[in-house]
């Protein structure tokens, strides 16, 4: 008796490491950290990373802001939209310009009107799309990109036409932290966590919820309760509030915008994030979002056969592509599950190999 109680109070412990290695936002910490190393490392000169594989991580967090925000309009909500280039577009111009005009201007400040640039486009096109569906609407999104990619080529002072726009000065932080090309990194993943936060809030909220259900069937979801009006231009304005965000960090990183950088294949690459990574969730964005922008520089670039025949690494990723739609419908996510799974399997017949059955 004695024995049972003391294993009924050995069982009724906390167990404070357990909980914290599977909360659900340990894999994220860890990933900070282990950013946080890498870029550290860089600017020590202590470690393997160079100022190029640096600049591709940060362009690769860049672009995983625009692809959460995608990933809420067609992901969760039903929406398609081939117009997020445009709008990744027009959030440099304005922050760019900004950042030239206003010298010191507050980073929080520039973030806020791109923010607010994004709700008015994405207002527009959200009250544009209550009268159409499916593929009319991909038409209307394409076409609206179509006459920005336009704009941002004819000459004009916002977008400086085919050159764009150049010397852009780093942000200021706080009024007089001044980041430069080493430290504005730091400023892309702290930016990135927070729209990370967010992004699992709305998955997890109501409005989340109720976008679900408005994809899965909208009479059944009007009669719920649920406002169509009201969620598909709140689909449209988080998407373009993202894709504008991408934008100011774009810029605040590179100190350019140039019209050749949002076309047509910008958009489609951040729709094969979404579909290679398996999912809407951050952490399959992330994963998508390095297969896509990030794994050309940091891996393949390092062989000396891909660095002579760089047209390979598009073969080979396209390959890899086809490979992984045809057998894993989940992405990568399902991938990584499937191989920690085999892992797992092998380790308990190594187990029953070596220890023999449990009785």
């Amino acid at each position: 008796m004695q024995n049972n109680y003391k294993a009924l109070e050995e069982s009724l412990k906390p167990r404070y490491f357990q909980n914290a290695v599977k909360h659900p936002a340990i894999g994220y910490i860890l990933l900070v950290v282990f950013l946080i190393s890498l870029q550290m490392s860089f600017m020590m000169g202590i470690g393997p990373i160079t100022l190029t594989i640096s600049r591709t991580i940060a362009l690769t967090m860049i672009y995983t802001v625009a692809a959460m925000g995608l990933g809420i309009l067609v992901g969760i909500a039903g929406l398609v939209s081939l117009g997020t280039a445009a709008f990744v577009g027009f959030g440099a111009y304005t922050a760019g310009n900004l950042l030239r005009t206003f010298t010191g201007i507050p980073f929080t400040l520039v973030v806020l009107i791109a923010i607010a640039v994004g709700v008015i486009l994405g207002a527009i096109i959200g009250f544009i799309s209550l009268r159409v569906r499916g593929l009319y609407l991909l038409v209307i999104t394409m076409g609206f990109a179509t006459v920005m990619q336009e704009f941002f080529q004819a000459p004009n002072p916002f977008t400086g036409g085919w050159t764009g726009i150049t010397r852009v000065p780093f942000p200021t932080i706080a009024m007089f932290l001044q980041l430069n090309r080493e430290t504005v990194f730091f400023l892309v993943l702290i930016i990135m966590m927070i729209l990370v936060k967010l992004t699992l809030n709305i998955l997890n909220s109501p409005m989340g919820r109720a976008m679900a259900a408005m994809a899965s069937s909208e009479p059944l979801a009007q009669a719920m309760g649920i406002q169509l009006l009201k969620y598909r231009v709140l689909a449209f304005i988080i998407s373009t509030a993202y894709a504008t965000i991408s934008g100011v960090l774009l810029v605040s990183s590179l100190g350019a915008a140039t019209p050749t950088s949002w076309t047509f294949m910008l958009s489609m690459n951040l729709l094969a994030v979404i579909i290679l990574g398996g999912g809407v969730k951050p952490h399959s964005i992330m994963l998508g979002a390095f297969f896509v922008f990030g794994m050309d520089v940091i891996i393949w670039q390092r062989f000396e056969f891909f660095q002579r025949f760089p047209g390979l690494v598009m073969v080979l990723g396209g390959i890899l592509m086809i490979l992984i739609f045809a057998k894993f419908q989940g992405g990568l996510t399902r991938l990584i599950n499937e191989i920690r799974f085999l892992f797992i399997r092998l380790f308990m017949k190594w187990r029953v190999f070596k220890y023999g059955p449990e009785v």
